[in-house]
């Protein structure tokens, strides 16, 4: 088993270039290790995984400079979505704390999820003008149908882990203190299981559900650089930088 842990605990492992590619080259790697038979994605400290760090991007929204948001998708979270569900071992995103935005669509991209009870789940993507990326506009109807999904991602609420394992977000909850000894556990009995069933079940059901996937990343990466030249997501990154209100001017 081969654990990849996001290591930002001061920004809640938001997620920054270094951090992206450091997570494409050990999956690339896993993906070729035959000693790697099982994939833990996890997060180190009080979350998961709180989406994309807008940080990086400060300068840009302060100065009004463009920022080519689908150049960035291809070249980061549609590398790793793809490489999670290409890679033909399992694996499990063992979630702890928050999980936001591209984070969750990262969790999404995981074939199975393990939640503590201490974890919240929040698409984001909507309070600052855009659409759900790294697959997540795919994989969140897939995972949880579509009039749930819209649900989630219109209003950005903030659900449990036991509500995220009622609409089937998770596949099970278990106590803070005992998640990654549940985490291994269901690690051992997938260790345990024929390696090629379980590597053509995932190509079976890749093919059944998530064929245009490749072609879909590509079209959700311009639908999500249109949204990301209107005004209202300037609005929405700037007033989550500043910590205030935002003021959408689009109606």
């Amino acid at each position: 088993m081969l654990v990849l842990a996001f290591n930002r605990p001061d920004k809640l492992n938001a997620l920054n270039v270094e951090i992206v590619d450091e997570l494409i080259a050990a999956l690339l790697a896993a993906e070729h290790d035959h000693a790697v038979r099982c994939i833990v994605l996890a997060g180190v400290g009080r979350g998961f995984c709180s989406g994309q760090d807008l940080d990086v991007f400060r300068e840009f929204y302060e100065t009004g400079q463009h920022i080519d948001v689908a150049a960035h998708l291809r070249k980061t979270y549609n590398v790793v979505t793809t490489l999670l569900r290409r890679i033909e071992k399992p694996v499990i995103a063992s979630i702890n704390g928050i999980v936001a935005g591209v984070g969750l669509s990262l969790a999404l991209a995981c074939d199975l999820r393990i939640a503590a009870d201490d974890a919240k789940f929040t698409v984001g993507f909507g309070r600052i003008g855009l659409v759900p990326d790294g697959g997540g506009s795919l994989l969140l109807p897939v995972i949880v149908g579509l009039g749930k999904a819209l649900e989630l991602a219109f209003l950005s609420e903030r659900i449990d882990a036991h509500e995220a394992h009622r609409i089937g977000l998770v596949n099970r909850v278990v106590p803070l203190a005992e998640l990654q000894h549940a985490t291994r556990a269901v690690a051992g009995q997938l260790l345990a299981m024929p390696p090629s069933a379980l590597a053509l079940t995932k190509r079976a059901f890749n093919r059944a559900t998530l064929g245009h996937l490749a072609a879909w990343l590509n079209e959700e990466a311009d639908l999500q650089q249109l949204a990301s030249e209107e005004a209202d997501h300037r609005e929405g990154v700037m007033a989550f930088l500043q910590k205030r209100a935002p003021v959408y001017s689009a109606r």
